[in-house]
């Protein structure tokens, strides 16, 4: 990744040992059980892990690019980075990561900001892959970018989840590729795969908002596709924001919005009525009776 290779350091440097105390830290809250709790701070955690390694590999060329402004005085409150912008510095710099690997980023990136800013959707089937496919960049990135290895760093047992993890999703990754090439040939029978990587006429393919894989196709069947989940998807894209959601449920942008189920109008139902309860025992008081109180909801 990269077409320039970082000196090799015997030792490894506080920003490095941290991200990987952060995938310790993920891989174990993301193994203890698979509720909401633990898989959404695992996914929180294996993203700062990624996060970190990007500004160590940017420290790795010069300590001062992890910095947001360069031209400040440096102190120990000084805001660093984040990853587009840590992206972006290393594309400038001829070390940009490849595009199948930056959507990987993009793609765990998203979950975490919906997470921090917003709600965690918690979904078994989306988890694992982004998990998955976010420790196969992590795996790589330490391996062929800082050329160090994760044995005696990281406990032997959990170091071979996490590879047996990225094995499964790269079976599935490949059996996806293998689905979309076999539907791509029928559709376009002049395509020819070893000269071009998908047929010109194709418009490419979308993140499922089942798996959140990008292995959805739309406007080719009579419902939208994923060669990931091997099913057909009820979903829709957004001519607004572009986020592809699931009918019934809404976008990012609010422009289409979940229906309300009703809970809403319950609560406030309720809540009335608890108001109007308090009121009514705040007039039987003595000394209240048939006086409204100044202090009423």
């Amino acid at each position: 990744m990269g077409s320039k290779k970082v000196v090799k350091k015997e030792i490894s440097s506080p920003i490095y040992e941290n991200a990987i105390d952060s995938l310790r830290i993920g891989m174990e809250f993301f193994l203890k059980e698979d509720g909401y709790s633990s898989r959404k701070h695992a996914i929180l955690t294996v993203f700062h892990a990624i996060e970190l390694l990007l500004k160590e590999r940017l420290a790795q060329t010069n300590p001062i690019l992890i910095y947001k402004s360069i031209d400040a005085k440096i102190t120990d409150d000084a805001m660093t980075v984040g990853v587009r912008e840590a992206l972006t510095r290393l594309e400038n710099l001829g070390l940009g990561i490849p595009a199948e690997e930056r959507k990987t980023i993009e793609n765990i990136q998203r979950v975490r900001n919906r997470i921090e800013h917003h709600r965690y959707d918690h979904n078994e089937k989306e988890d694992g892959a982004v998990i998955a496919a976010s420790l196969k960049f992590i795996l790589f990135f330490v391996e062929f970018v800082f050329e160090r290895k994760l044995d005696g760093v990281i406990d032997a047992k959990l170091l071979r989840d996490i590879n047996h993890r990225v094995f499964e999703y790269n079976e599935s990754y490949n059996l996806a590729e293998h689905r979309l090439n076999q539907w791509a040939k029928k559709e376009w029978p002049d395509w020819k795969a070893e000269e071009d990587d998908i047929p010109v006429e194709f418009s490419g393919t979308l993140r499922c908002p089942e798996c959140r894989q990008e292995w959805l196709v739309m406007g080719y069947h009579d419902k939208p596709v994923c060669f990931w989940c091997n099913t057909s998807i009820d979903a829709r894209c957004c001519e607004d924001c572009g986020d592809v959601f699931i009918v019934g449920e809404g976008c990012d942008c609010g422009k289409y919005k979940k229906p309300d189920d009703g809970r809403m109008q319950a609560l406030l139902d309720q809540r009335r009525g608890e108001a109007i309860r308090l009121r009514e025992e705040r007039t039987k008081r003595p000394g209240k009776a048939g006086a409204a109180s100044d202090d009423s909801p």
